[in-house]
């Protein structure tokens, strides 16, 4: 496999993952698998960053083979990964009922799901927020297990998972009902509530680590100088005169790439490349626009 395959299997994360088999496995299925998996124009202009010309080679597969359940299921797979879950979820119910593995197309829906969820409305919140200072992370925050609780515990924001994973005393401190959800998360005065969580024996007892899927759809503004994460603000539209970057991103389910500009490879937002982009910035998912608001 050569190394612009290998960044385009990255691009779509888990999503391409779960609906994707290789020729073996799709000799030995009765139904087809999706998307196909043999290297295409897409993946190739994926791994190249350029997104707008992957899209539309993708859509004119579709069109071209409308009734085919790996043309549909590539496009729904891509249209995920840029943060399009209504349309997403549609394409692999029609992928599904094109022919495609109906286990297959769940599993993808449980990837997308979490990211999908509507958040209750509420006022914005604004809380602190430290700058990372642990690898593969964006910082951390304070969240607390109840609205007046005296306990608090230190969060870090870890787009590699999804969900909520605790320590011991964390998930002690927590309520996880039996069906190992998180009752309630507060995150100043914000409640989240039914989060998927699991406890991690070998964390530090105290640790609280937090997926994106998590806040979503809250909208998350980070301001790097002012140490502040803002939640529940929608993005502001831009006029002629706004000073903002848009870096386009890709789900990875979980994880988050950006690619900095056209004809470049993305980068993963933790990594070095990824954090020379927002440090000291302004940022915000502007998840309707599939990128990343950066202001300085």
């Amino acid at each position: 496999m050569g190394p612009a395959r290998d960044v385009a299997r990255r691009l779509c994360g888990a999503v391409v993952l779960v609906v994707c088999a290789n020729v073996a496995a799709r000799a030995q299925a009765p139904r087809p698998a999706l998307p196909a998996a043999q290297p295409s124009r897409a993946d190739s202009l994926l791994a190249q960053g350029r997104l707008a010309a992957a899209e539309e080679a993708l859509y004119a597969a579709s069109d071209a083979r409308p009734r085919d359940p790996a043309a549909r299921g590539a496009l729904a797979a891509y249209l995920a990964s840029r943060g399009r879950f209504t349309i997403a979820l549609v394409l692999f119910d029609e992928a599904q009922r094109f022919g495609a593995d109906a286990g297959r197309v769940q599993l993808a829906r449980q990837e997308i799901l979490p990211y999908h969820v509507a958040q209750a409305p509420g006022p914005a919140v604004t809380v602190p927020f430290a700058t990372p200072t642990q690898p593969a992370t964006l910082g951390a925050f304070t969240v607390r297990p109840g609205r007046s609780a005296a306990s608090a515990f230190t969060a870090t924001l870890d787009p590699n998972l999804r969900g909520v994973v605790l320590g011991r005393r964390a998930a002690a401190a927590f309520s996880l009902d039996g069906s190992r959800r998180l009752e309630a998360l507060w995150i100043g005065e914000r409640r989240l509530a039914r989060l998927e969580a699991r406890v991690d024996s070998l964390a530090s007892p105290d640790e609280v680590r937090v997926g994106l899927d998590v806040l979503w759809g809250l909208h998350p503004l980070v301001d790097e100088a002012a140490g502040t994460l803002t939640l529940g603000r929608a993005p502001a539209a831009l006029g002629p005169d706004a000073r903002v970057r848009q870096i386009p991103f890709v789900v990875t389910f979980p994880g988050l790439l950006l690619v900095p500009q056209v004809g470049q490879a993305p980068v993963r937002i933790e990594s070095a490349a990824g954090r020379a982009l927002l440090r000291g910035a302004r940022w915000q998912l502007d998840a309707r626009a599939g990128t990343l608001r950066v202001e300085r």
